[in-house]
């Protein structure tokens, strides 16, 4: 054998060693980490509450977080036992404790309550939510759909999705400050629940959803009180008083160009006694840098009445230093709360307040967080990657469809690929970079059949918009962006990822994220790619391509036009148009691939040249699915705003095929051929397909009444 040969032969036997090594050492740690999960799950679910009422009727979920049985839960969840204050708690040894309800918080949507017992009860550990970031893993705990009839908590396990997220509540009830998103799965009955990191800590409460029109259950946004906002009223609440919370009575506003600045300030209210006056510029608010009103109210309300915030402001160009103690909020209450005022227990909650805050701070400085080596570890790198090419997009919205959106960046002077979808119609569609700068969005293209559109960013003043930000400067870019290989050769290569890879869709479902907020981050697996035939009992889709299916919820408002990412940050494709089952509402999550955007945009380029590079503006182009001439059976379809989300015909042209059919103004046209429309869009594309050209068959609903029509052309 030749020396050459035997050197190559050892190279492979010995990289195929090394492979087989390091694979093995990659399900060595995987195993331990599960065994590392199991374990400390085991360790904290005794901790957990299923939490019922007197006449032991489920409400909630609850954690104990000391040994004397002192616990948490949401404030809706004992809203109902206030008047006896009294109810059960049931814990996974199977057994039923009495529980009292102390000190209730609700505007933070918190309660604290008490298991009693003669021994002592197993607890949960706090943790730090400050700390907490997207990707990390996130566990919530609880009894979701009254399914524990054992009272051993359900256990789901996701990442943390969004950081800092504030969700209006109604009055100055139920108002979430500073919370955790996660898509950890959360329904009703997990309200109260702990949110657990991978140590096994407590970082927050579960108390909310965003929900969809499939009803009150997981649709992948759920949001937790962060522990740190809860254990500035923790003394208040184990002393069995009423919480409230703090308020500068001032507003503000984001003005483009300039930041957050105060817009109202109240005559005698304590910003205006700190010194603070409309006009002044918000720098920060003790110590945190304000970058939108979003963010400035998030912080705001994690602060109890009387607490004092030192304020950072700029007026004509100096800084200026304020302190301003904060005016009590009084929450809004059905009936009068007769607090019990247990001053040896609120004594001993603000020891416990102190001591607890000098471990965390003796935990940070000696170690890193925790995070285990799972599942959801190494989301970093393309978290880093993908949000500040994404952009926020909002338009036209009516009824079901959603007035906002997400784009993806696909150049440096600001393209942007996004679903053809019915905010597009608006006179002015507006877009929010990461950074919060705010840009009109120009409709370049329209691609009816793939359902897809390109748009590009311009600076300028939106209809209706303060008009000081239209001194925003005219130029735009250089923006962060995918780079797409567009050219023949890589659009016909495979993607790169196999069935099981992690992967994550990042955009604006729900409208969560304002102003320069992150968008949120949804994680998942790629499970196949697959051509989309969306047809039989759904509301039928024009786009029948190839499609990349996810296990991962991306169905949701907004969501559309989210970029999908590998566990390495590479684009993978868009999400597309909301897919649903009319039958039972069931949603497809799918993204479409990166292949078609490429196609989609070389269309684009070789179709309008002057228009995608920037030359004179011309009419946007819709793509259409076939050059044949469109056979005119006299109907004309409603196409104004939000009439044109439902296909209603505007008028039918006399003694045409449609008026002698006796088709008439204000029908609403359900399906074409036997294929459902579900809007205007959609009615054309049915009329341009060649099986339409000598007859159609419509199915109309007259008021209450469904008829089918017969149009013959003749």
């Amino acid at each position: 054998m030749r020396p050459t040969r035997r050197v190559i032969l050892w190279l492979a036997a010995t990289s195929h060693i090394l492979a087989c090594a390091v694979a093995g050492a990659s399900t060595d740690a995987a195993s331990a980490a599960e065994r590392q999960r199991i374990e400390m799950i085991d360790r904290i679910a005794p901790a957990v509450v299923c939490i019922y009422d007197s006449k032991r009727r489920g409400g909630g979920s609850g954690v104990l977080i000391d040994e004397d049985g002192y616990g948490l839960t949401n404030y809706h969840v004992v809203a109902g036992m206030l008047e006896t204050r009294r109810g059960w708690g049931g814990l996974s040894d199977g057994k039923l404790y009495p529980l009292e309800v102390l000190g209730i918080d609700p505007t933070g949507d918190v309660a604290m309550f008490r298991l009693w017992s003669a021994d002592p009860f197993p607890f949960a550990p706090l943790g730090d939510s400050d700390s907490v970031a997207v990707g990390d893993a996130a566990i919530a705990m609880g009894n979701p759909f009254m399914l524990s009839e054992d009272y051993t908590p359900t256990v789901t396990l996701g990442v943390v999705t969004g950081v800092h997220r504030y969700q209006w509540g109604v009055g100055n009830n139920l108002v979430y400050s500073d919370c955790i998103q996660v898509d950890t799965a959360i329904n009703p009955g997990n309200s109260g629940g702990p949110l657990f990191n991978a140590a096994g800590e407590v970082i927050g409460i579960n108390g909310r959803i965003s929900v969809n029109t499939r009803g009150r259950f997981n649709v992948g946004f759920g949001y937790a009180i962060s522990i740190n906002q809860i254990r500035r009223f923790l003394p208040t609440l184990r002393g069995g008083w009423l919480a409230r919370h703090g308020n500068l009575q001032a507003t503000v506003e984001d003005l483009e160009g300039v930041g957050v600045v105060f817009n109202e300030v109240m005559h005698g209210a304590p910003a205006y006694a700190a010194g603070v006056r409309v006009g002044d510029r918000v720098l920060s608010l003790d110590e945190t840098p304000i970058r939108s009103r979003n963010q400035f109210a998030s912080l705001m309300g994690t602060y109890p009445a009387n607490w004092p915030v030192t304020l950072v402001v700029e007026r004509e160009g100096q800084r200026l230093t304020m302190v301003a103690r904060l005016e009590a909020i009084n929450p809004k209450l059905t009936k009068p709360f007769e607090e019990t005022a247990d001053v040896r227990a609120a004594a001993i909650g603000i020891w416990r307040h102190v001591r607890d805050a000098v471990r965390n701070a003796a935990r940070s400085l000696v170690s890193s967080r925790v995070v285990l080596a799972s599942e959801g570890a190494g989301l970093g790198r393309a978290i880093a990657a993908v949000k500040p090419r994404v952009v926020k997009l909002y338009g036209l919205g009516a009824g079901s469809h959603a007035g906002y959106g997400s784009g993806v960046l696909v150049s440096r002077d600001g393209l942007v690929l996004t679903v053809y979808s019915l905010l597009l119609d608006a006179r002015t569609v507006r877009a929010v970079t990461a950074d919060g700068s705010r840009y009109e969005a120009e409709v370049l293209q329209r691609d009816l059949p793939r359902q897809l559109a390109l748009l590009r960013l311009r600076r300028g003043n939106a209809s209706g918009e303060d008009p000081r930000e239209a001194a925003a400067p005219a130029e735009t870019g250089p923006f962060p962006f995918f780079e797409l290989s567009c050219d023949a050769a890589a659009s016909d290569e495979p993607i790169a990822v196999r069935p099981g890879d992690w992967l994550i869709a990042a955009g604006n479902p729900f409208k969560v994220a304002d102003g320069a907020e992150d968008v949120s981050i949804t994680r998942g697996v790629f499970s196949t790619r697959t051509r989309l035939d969306a047809r039989r009992g759904v509301r039928d889709f024009p786009y029948h391509g190839d499609v990349l299916v996810v296990d991962a919820i991306t169905s949701n408002p907004g969501a559309p036009g989210s970029a999908v990412v590998d566990i390495e940050g590479c684009f993978l494709g868009m999400v597309g148009r909301e897919v649903v089952s009319n039958l039972t509402h069931t949603h497809f999550n799918h993204a479409i691939p990166r292949d078609v955007l490429c196609e989609f945009l070389q269309e684009a380029a070789s179709a309008s040249s002057a228009t995608v590079r920037g030359g004179a503006p011309t009419e946007p182009k819709v793509h259409s699915a076939s050059a044949a001439p469109v056979v005119d059976y006299g109907i004309r379809m409603s196409r104004a705003g939000y009439q044109k989300a439902l296909p209603f015909v505007e008028r039918v042209q006399r003694d045409s095929p449609a008026s002698r059919a006796g088709l008439r103004k204000d029908d609403l046209i359900l399906s074409v051929n036997g294929k459902n429309v579900a809007d205007v869009d959609e009615f054309d594309l049915r009329m341009k397909d060649p099986s339409s050209f000598e007859a159609v068959e419509l199915l109309v609903r007259r008021e209450r009444t469904i008829l089918t029509i017969r149009v013959d052309q003749r």
